[in-house]
């Protein structure tokens, strides 16, 4: 005869945490995908036209996989794809190792299209701006601690004011 265990949640607030952070993401990440899918690119394309675009316009693959904390030969080549596609160009530097990334007129037009996501305002209107910017620092805590844990390079990302969020007053 065999055994019928009931399974319940288990009672651990930290896995509980990390379980709605994940589904959040990975929620969040979905709708997303349908809103970049306009503008021909996925999740990690947007993430990799805002790092170089956060880096002054140009930035090299082992920096992007850093703030990423994706492994350099990923990104090295979805670099090789995006260049082919016309978003970014890849220059090595003379006499070194060292590969500089650019963003082209496109993908810095694709960037900046993909900054007025309704998506995003759908999802995190239902928090006030108040509610925003303790989240986002509630968030910037958490990966902080985390990259401790493993040892990665900090970076710091001001959380956007209300300005920046809706661009010039000749867009809005």
């Amino acid at each position: 005869m065999q055994d019928h265990k009931t399974y319940s949640a288990p009672d651990n607030e930290y896995f509980l945490l990390w379980t709605l952070v994940a589904q959040c993401k990975d929620a969040v990440l979905r709708a997303r995908e349908r809103d970049y899918a306009r503008f021909g690119i996925s999740n990690e394309r947007r993430a990799i036209l805002f790092t170089i675009y956060d880096c002054g316009g140009q930035s090299t693959p082992t920096k992007i996989a850093q703030r990423l904390f994706r492994e350099v030969h990923s990104v090295s080549e979805m670099l090789v794809r995006m260049e082919k596609d016309g978003l970014v160009t890849r220059q090595k530097v003379a006499g070194q190792s060292k590969v500089d990334v650019k963003l082209t007129p496109k993908g810095l037009d694709v960037f900046e299209q993909s900054l007025h996501s309704e998506t995003d305002k759908k999802i995190f209107s239902v928090l006030d701006e108040e509610e925003r910017k303790t989240l986002a620092s509630m968030l910037l805590k958490v990966r902080n601690r985390a990259l401790e844990e493993f040892g990665s390079l900090m970076w710091q990302m001001e959380f956007p004011t209300k300005s920046q969020l809706e661009g010039p007053e000749e867009q809005r």
